[in-house]
């Protein structure tokens, strides 16, 4: 079986076992964790994360792919430390979130590619490192200029190197239809690709015209929150998808964003259980109990993500 790229060098895809498809391990928002680190406290931020990535390891999760790019403050050292420490496998990502560098906005689709192409095969940064998914972003309002190359690299950079890709995406306005066109045109394989924050929307129909083109679509940001499907809903969406036989194209997720612990922030115990649990203790008993198959819950956490992030049939 083929191997998946982590931050702690290359998993046999077999080992991968149940992976969260849309997560985050660190995420500094405007790089403030590498401009400003002296505002953040290194050390309780670490044993934090440790602690909910083991608590995500014991309770049955085995791999996360973070999609953490540069313009999200991305830094796989940390990521890597974190890892070997908690025993979480951790698929990082090359890429560009919706904060596009003003130097991708006129640089060339090809060297946009090269610069995805050398994270994937060579590593990031001076770490070694190397990228096992490439992460792209269009928000409200639809694909901008700049998105659109980032987007045109991203498959290129698939094309050379067979590295999936996953996109944020506004489902409310159904900016999939146009990232799909857009890969289409550049002739990537839409088996690799995954539209993601697809269960941001309660339309099936338009779910089911994404999945028709041959992407997977990762049903994430679970729990919900305001202006947002709440759980419930989302499961009802899933099971929808999965009642007209997608449950191979699904995979699910959070999205979960930890920030660094700013300093002199109130230290307090832990409150309940990692975020990184939610799917498997509350989503996934529900949509047992709603009669989603054991094969089918089998199939989006373990297999889907298997094929997605390899390429190879089971």
């Amino acid at each position: 079986m083929p191997s998946v790229e982590t931050v702690l060098g290359p998993v046999d895809a077999s080992k991968l076992g149940v992976t969260l498809s849309h997560e985050h391990v660190l995420v500094g928002m405007g790089e403030d964790n590498r401009h400003y680190p002296w505002l953040f406290d290194w050390d309780r931020t670490r044993a934090n994360t440790v602690r909910e990535l083991a608590e995500a390891k014991a309770g049955g999760i085995d791999t996360v792919i973070d999609l953490t790019t540069p313009d999200l403050g991305r830094d796989v050292a940390f990521v890597r430390d974190v890892a070997r420490a908690s025993g979480m496998n951790v698929v990082v990502a090359t890429g560009i979130w919706r904060d596009v560098p003003r130097s991708f906005w006129a640089r060339d689709l090809d060297e946009i590619a090269s610069i995805f192409v050398r994270e994937i095969r060579e590593g990031i940064e001076d770490t070694g490192i190397k990228a096992g998914s490439i992460k792209v972003a269009n928000d409200m309002g639809g694909v901008t200029p700049e998105g659109e190359r980032v987007l045109r690299g991203a498959a290129r950079a698939l094309k050379q190197t067979g590295c999936p890709i996953s996109t944020h995406h506004w489902a409310a306005e159904q900016v999939g239809t146009r990232q799909v066109e857009i890969f289409h045109e550049e002739g990537a394989p839409m088996e690799r690709i995954c539209i993601g924050h697809s269960a941001d929307t309660e339309d099936v129909d338009y779910l089911e015209s994404l999945l028709r083109t041959g992407v997977y679509l990762s049903m994430d940001r679970y729990p919900g929150g305001p202006g947002r499907p709440a759980w419930e809903r989302r499961n009802a969406t899933v099971k929808a998808l999965v009642d007209r036989g997608w449950a191979s194209r699904l995979m699910l997720g959070h999205d979960y964003a930890p920030a660094p612990i700013r300093m002199g922030a109130p230290v307090g115990a832990p409150t309940g259980p990692t975020r990184y649990l939610f799917v498997s203790t509350v989503a996934v008993p529900a949509l047992r109990a709603a009669g989603v198959a054991e094969r089918d819950i089998q199939t989006m956490l373990v297999d889907a993500p298997r094929r997605f992030l390899t390429g190879a049939a089971d």
